[in-house]
Order: C-alpha cells, then structure tokens, then sequence
C-alpha cells in the first residue's frame, strides 16, 4: 500500500526546511488535533504517537539523504512501513514537500488504515507549510 500526501510548499529554503524535518521532535507540531499521545527518543532518532482509536505507531530514523529526503519506518520486527519526506528545492527560499507511506499489509488491515493515514498525511503536509 502507498499513500502520498499532495506537494506542499514552503516558504524557507531546503536546508532549513530539511533540518526541522530532521528533529523528531518537531513532528508533535505536524501532528492532527486527535493527538492522544506523542513522544521522542532524546537522542533524536525516533518518535512514537497514538491518534484516538489508533495502536501506537512507532518510527526510527533509516535513511537520511542531506536537502532530499528523510525516510522514517518502523523498527525491526514490526509490520514493515515507512514514512519518506521528499524535499525539492523551488528556489532559494521556496522548497516543496511531499509525504509518503509505504507499508506491507494484508488487503483488510490495509482497508482499516488507509482513510486515517491518508488524512495523516494530509494534516501533516498542511502543517508543514507553518514550519
């Protein structure tokens, strides 16, 4: 399954944009109004939240590609999916942005969670243009 956020734009510069995103902190900022819970590893490598009705969901840093891309996924073990973050400079002081879930589930797991990750992400891309 992959879900992907519309491009968002952002009016700072790709560096600027890349090292915010790169917080994990940062994140409970992005997060939607149903929040229930939200917290992050205080060596910056990864962050867990719950939205209400929702398990917890549980990211650590995997790949980090300087002014490009940010991919997050869950840990070892777990349902494997990711949460990538495409970065692409507009101009100086523009950049755009663009999230992605890719995960690997069975077709009635994939029913249950595509609606509130699909708004996730959205929620996520509208809050990002505040950075």
């Amino acid at each position: 399954m992959k879900i992907t956020s519309p491009t968002v734009s952002v009016a700072l510069p790709i560096a600027t944009v890349y090292e915010k995103l790169e917080n994990v902190s940062l994140f409970q900022r992005l997060m939607p109004e149903n929040l229930a819970q939200f917290s992050s590893s205080e060596d910056n490598t990864s962050f867990s939240f719950t939205l209400k009705g929702m398990p917890e969901i549980f990211l650590e840093k995997k790949k980090l590609t300087p002014t490009s891309e940010l991919v997050y996924g869950a840990p070892e073990g777990k349902l494997p999916f990711t949460l990538s973050i495409a970065l692409t400079s507009t101009s100086a002081q523009h950049s755009d942005v663009v999230y992605t879930f890719e995960g690997e589930f069975n077709p009635m797991l994939a029913l249950v969670v595509k609606s509130p990750i699909t708004k996730l992400l959205q929620t996520m891309a509208e809050k990002t243009k505040t950075l």
